[in-house]
């Protein structure tokens, strides 16, 4: 079998297999819809690199070729995805994933691989092969969904992490009433592993099998059209190994048997609570949100990948707008703790704040602001803490951005400054040299347009330090550019170059930076378009500098034809 053959095979199965949908479908229209269609691009791509002076970073010379398509039948739309490289690709697996949520009026259902969202705590979008259904008639809010959340992976020989995935399947039920505006929902949700699959194999890790009970209460009450309240109350009954050894002194207990019935209780079993609530008020003008939030450590939900855990936290969160929406602020202050259960060394207390403003009182002419303000302090946890490595610290960051549009017939004018000041201030007296550092990012960028030619003239001007205890740094840098569009805007092309100086605060060693893209595009027709991308860049140090001068050369000339 040839290459150019099994480049064909491998684009056929790709085809496929490699797709995935997440559509749904209105099936009332149905008679409404095109039999079928078929719309999507092919594109190539060749890419060049050239390197002297240093080592290559990348092969010479490389070929890609890509596919993106949607197939549409009677309004059900399935798109497809390829990529080949000569380049050498690793694959998690050997296929993607395939699913559909097709709809009908008030009743939504779900087949193959699917991402369903039921409340933040519970089942919150992890990804499943099965099927589900939701049913919304009225004030009836119903939902299920049963499935894998989890492939089984055999461990293989010569492999750096031989852990053993187990088979993970499970359900989620939401029943509840009420609209969008007011409901109440009562979530279970129960996920667990194979166990028969959890063997203990000579020369590998033991996974145990797990298993996981979620119940929860997530609502929201309008109290009318501007208050409202959130809240989602939720406890996690995990078991890491169901082999573990029985709670003894509990076998008779009728409770306990029946809930043992629904998932495994044992010594490694652990009940775990999240919470979550807000109040919050609008306005034409005026808003603001008052938050809490408080989750166990480590907490876990085998419905939802992830968790900030082992956290409480308070939030107010205000906004308003003045001068006809002309001046907007908004901002927030937050109060933020760990070590709930007193398990740590250390417990640390957070003040979280912000704000933000954006002013633009004439159409020419606008401002932007934020700053931030994040400081953190231990004290003493479940140990003494030693004062010398106490952590005190505050990080600020300040950005400013103004600007200036003028547009008129004849020019388009655009002037664009960008400052970012970050600080961290360490207040510990025994570490504070060590830490501290600030930085400064500042960018003016300036460009004109001439709207009868079609060509765009551009400008910059860049400026970054950075001043630690290790080292200090600075670059300054200046951008020309130049574009111009032909034939009515099908062909475009531009060039830009900038020339950046830089190294260390301390010395006089500095390197010379010259980078220089040119790119093009050309729309053919409606079905095929060029484009050519090159860049190049030149490195020159100081003779006092031991770093090597060198020169790296990259290209890329893609062909795309739209269907």
């Amino acid at each position: 079998m040839n290459h150019l053959t099994r480049i064909l095979i491998l684009t056929g199965v790709s085809l496929l297999l490699n797709c995935r949908t997440s559509v749904a479908q209105q099936l009332d229209h149905i008679g409404e819809k095109d039999p079928f269609s078929i719309h999507g691009n092919l594109s190539a791509n060749i890419i060049g690199y050239s390197a002297s002076g240093i080592d290559d970073r990348a092969r010479p010379l490389a070929l890609m070729l890509s596919a993106n398509a949607v197939v549409s039948s009677y309004g059900f739309e399935i798109p497809f995805y390829f990529r080949f490289s000569d380049k050498r690709v690793d694959y998690a697996q050997p296929f993607n994933q395939f699913g559909l949520s097709p709809a009908y009026k008030w009743a939504t259902a779900h087949l193959g691989y699917r991402n369903v969202h039921f409340s933040d705590f519970t089942l919150a979008g992890h990804t499943f092969l099965g099927g589900g259904l939701e049913l919304n008639p009225g004030k009836l809010r119903f939902g299920a969904v049963y499935g894998r959340f989890r492939k089984s992976t055999a461990a293989y020989e010569n492999a750096i992490d031989t852990t053993r995935n187990l088979n993970r399947k499970g359900y989620a039920v939401k029943l509840g009433v009420g609209s969008q505006k007011t409901f109440v929902d009562m979530i279970v949700m129960k996920i667990s592993d194979d166990s028969a699959s959890a063997i203990r194999v000579p020369g590998e890790t033991y996974t145990p099998a797990e298993s996981n009970l979620v119940t929860g209460i997530n609502t929201r009450i309008a109290f009318s059209r501007s208050l409202w309240f959130e809240g989602e109350f939720a406890g996690s009954l995990y078991t890491t190994d169901v082999a573990a050894y029985e709670i003894e002194g509990l076998e008779d207990d009728p409770w306990f048997e029946r809930l043992n019935r629904i998932v495994p209780v044992n010594l490694s079993t652990e009940l775990l609570t999240a919470v979550r609530s807000s109040l919050n008020y609008k306005t034409g003008t005026f808003s603001t949100r008052l938050e809490y939030r408080r989750i166990d450590p480590g907490y876990r939900s085998m419905g939802a990948y992830f968790f900030n855990n082992d956290l409480e936290n308070i939030v107010i969160a205000p906004a308003f707008s003045l001068f006809k929406r002309k001046l907007n602020l908004r901002g927030s202050i937050g109060l933020q703790r760990d070590n709930l259960r007193n398990t740590r060394k250390a417990t640390s207390l957070r003040t979280i704040s912000s704000i933000s403003l954006s002013y633009n009182p004439v159409q020419v002419f606008g401002i932007d602001v934020n700053y931030n303000n994040y400081s953190s302090n231990q004290r003493a946890g479940r140990l003494p803490l030693i004062d010398s490595l106490r952590l005190y610290q505050a990080t600020s960051n300040l950005s400013v951005v103004p600007r200036i549009m003028i547009v008129n017939q004849k020019y388009s004018h655009v002037l664009l400054l960008m400052y970012n000041k970050m600080k961290l201030n360490d207040k510990n007296e025994s570490t504070q040299q060590y830490t501290e550092h600030d930085a400064v990012i500042a960018n003016l960028n300036y460009s004109i347009g001439f709207n009868s030619s079609g060509i765009t003239l551009m400008s910059g001007f860049t400026y970054n330090k950075l001043a630690s205890f290790a080292m200090g740094n600075r670059a300054i840098g200046f951008t020309l550019g130049i574009s111009k569009g032909w034939l009515g805007g099908m062909l475009q092309s531009g060039l830009a170059a900038s020339l950046v100086t830089s190294g260390k605060t301390s010395d006089n060693n500095k390197n010379l930076t010259l980078n220089t893209s040119l790119n093009a595009s050309w729309q053919i027709n409606n079905h095929n378009s060029l484009r050519l991308n090159a860049f190049l860049i030149r490195l020159k140090p100081d003779e006092a500098n031991p770093e090597p001068a060198f020169n790296e050369l990259k290209g890329d000339f893609g062909y795309v034809f739209t269907f």
